[in-house]
């Protein structure tokens, strides 16, 4: 197994969650903005996007522990580590979080909280919220990159026995603190179980660790095709869970199995349909993506584009061309701002380091159940 992998299929699946998060800010921006749904049918898809959005989040928190760990070499330095961390997501976010002032507004210690990705250090969601509502996910990843030079040495200290009891202990600790939070009131809910950073530090924590195990060939688990469905059999049963029990705890496991197969099934070399050029392209683009349409659907807003009680078919074409818009920015931000970025503040000669694959998170803006 080549530690210096690209890991083409977690690549692809990443554009697969970006897709889910555009389902489920289509729904809560336009189809359904007050989160109110009949029963049983539309009640349950309700549900089902909601929670998978949370399972998006667990996905790309664990995906991040393990591709950081995974391309990172002994004795990297904490500085170096950092820069090159801050040059890949901020640029993007930046230009995105000032657009959002332009469409949206905030007040300056609003604004200071995001373009310092502090947000998610503040409880109330005017402020975690404000602006691109999206980024407080990387608000998290923020405090992921700074805490990981430190995380890292002392989790390779571990032998596979030591990683395997920090496995169970994260994957035990995430729903027992969910099932805590379901007797508080939802707001506390959501920011403390879902938003707070210290406590999504588990997910990406766990990816380190399977990181870790699969490197020391010590990791048994599931294909793709049955880790998917554990992550259906998850999902089921989160339907009849509480609130926040039900966002992303049931499933932790299902898709940390997941990045695990399809990362295992890139460094064996085997093709599957997530490492097809397109999709791999779609998933390069798909942090620029994350970051776009939520701007796209509160400009059409402001503009009073969004028909809610709109014919079916004005609805589709609208959410067409909501779709069609972000992609096109989407590509822009990646072409126009992240590539040359990325040249531009890694121009100076440094050490040779293995490539950097994309990590960064997509996630939606949770909403407590209702």
């Amino acid at each position: 197994m080549k530690p210096d992998s690209r890991l083409p299929a977690l690549t692809g699946l990443r554009w697969a969650a970006a897709l889910v998060v555009f389902g489920q800010h289509t729904l809560e921006l336009f189809y359904d903005p007050d989160l109110v749904a009949p029963r049983p049918v539309r009640a349950a898809l309700w549900t089902l996007l909601v929670n998978g959005g949370a399972r998006g989040v667990s996905f790309f928190f664990v995906l991040s522990g393990f591709v950081l760990t995974w391309s990172t070499p002994p004795g990297g330095g904490a500085a170096g580590f950092w820069w090159r961390r801050f040059t890949r997501i901020y640029p993007a976010t930046l230009v995105t979080t000032l657009l959002a002032l332009l469409v949206v507004g905030a007040g300056p210690g609003r604004l200071a909280a995001h373009l310092t990705l502090t947000q998610t250090w503040f409880p109330q969601a005017s402020v975690f919220a404000a602006l691109n509502p999206v980024s407080w996910s990387l608000s998290c990843e923020a405090f992921f990159y700074l805490c990981f030079p430190l995380l890292l040495p002392a989790l390779r200290r571990l032998r596979p026995g030591g990683l395997w009891a920090m496995a169970v202990a994260l994957v035990c600790g995430v729903p027992v603190l969910g099932a805590a939070l379901t007797t508080v009131p939802r707001t506390q809910a959501l920011w403390l179980g879902y938003i707070f950073p210290p406590v999504r530090m588990a997910e990406f924590t766990l990816g380190m660790v399977i990181a870790l195990l699969i490197r020391a060939g010590a990791w048994r688990g599931p294909g793709l095709r049955w880790s998917f469905v554990l992550v259906a059999i998850g999902a089921a049963a989160a339907l009849r869970a509480p609130y926040p029990l039900n966002q992303h705890a049931l499933t932790l496991v299902p898709v940390t199995l997941v990045v695990a197969a399809a990362a295992r099934a890139d460094l064996a070399g085997v093709p599957t349909v997530w490492t097809r050029p397109l999709l791999r392209y779609l998933g390069e683009l798909s942090f620029a993506f994350y970051l776009v349409p939520y701007l796209t659907y509160l400009t059409y807003g402001r503009l009073g584009l969004l028909p809610h009680r709109a014919h079916p078919l004005v609805a589709a074409l609208v959410t067409v061309s909501v779709f069609s818009i972000s992609l096109l920015g989407a590509m822009a931000l990646h072409h126009g701002v992240e590539r040359p970025a990325l040249r531009l503040l890694r121009r100076r000669p440094r050490p040779a380091l293995p490539p950097d694959p994309d990590t960064t998170v997509e996630a939606p803006l949770p909403t407590p159940a209702r």
